[in-house]
């Protein structure tokens, strides 16, 4: 029996070009929604998680998380070590070694969901638009192996020896809230 995909969505209210950006609203609901909620058209509700810092900073994503229905992975350890809590979630969700696991950026939404499926089968897609993928396997090798903070918390430095293309001209990604504002008019077709 073939397991399907795990999407971990990595997220926190931590942020310091934008302070709460993951609850910032954006066509009516917060930013974390729409990476959510794509990434269970691309995976089915019951192979999405959504990754975040155990701390009274990010109660409120955990409760609106929740009451959206999302499966949330409470991480107990440094907040900059993303790839810890990537570890650590995802060996609480997936068990096979060959396990194909997801890494999904909170603040990227406008993923494609038909681009995520195709990531996870191996492409290579923007992630601005997708997301990345690894095993299990590789996950752990890498957990045990990276040391160097940096590339602890961001994971995109490690996750693949090979840069995915770049998203097209514009912007794809919230990083501030001038970001936030240009999706916004994406969004509504401006």
């Amino acid at each position: 029996m073939t397991v399907p995909p795990l999407a971990i969505i990595q997220a926190r209210m931590g942020s310091t070009r934008f302070p709460g950006k993951m609850m910032a609203p954006l066509a009516g609901k917060p930013l974390v929604y729409w990476s959510w909620r794509r990434s269970v058209e691309a995976f089915g509700e019951a192979n999405v998680v959504v990754a975040i810092p155990a701390s009274e900073e990010n109660a409120p994503l955990k409760a609106f998380l929740e009451r959206i229905g999302a499966t949330v992975y409470q991480w107990f350890g440094d907040e900059d070590d993303v790839l810890g809590r990537f570890y650590y979630a995802a060996h609480t969700y997936r068990w096979s070694p060959d396990a194909v696991i997801c890494r999904v950026c909170g603040e990227d939404p406008l993923k494609d969901p038909k681009l995520m499926q195709a990531v996870a089968a191996g492409a290579r897609h923007p992630v601005e638009l997708s997301c990345e993928a690894t095993t299990l396997q590789s996950l752990t090798i890498l957990h045990f192996g990276v040391t160097d903070p940096e590339q602890r918390e961001h994971l995109s430095l490690i996750l693949s020896p090979v840069m995915p293309p770049a998203p097209p001209a514009g912007v794809w990604s919230v990083d501030t809230e001038d970001d936030l504002q240009a999706i916004q008019a994406k969004m509504e077709g401006k």
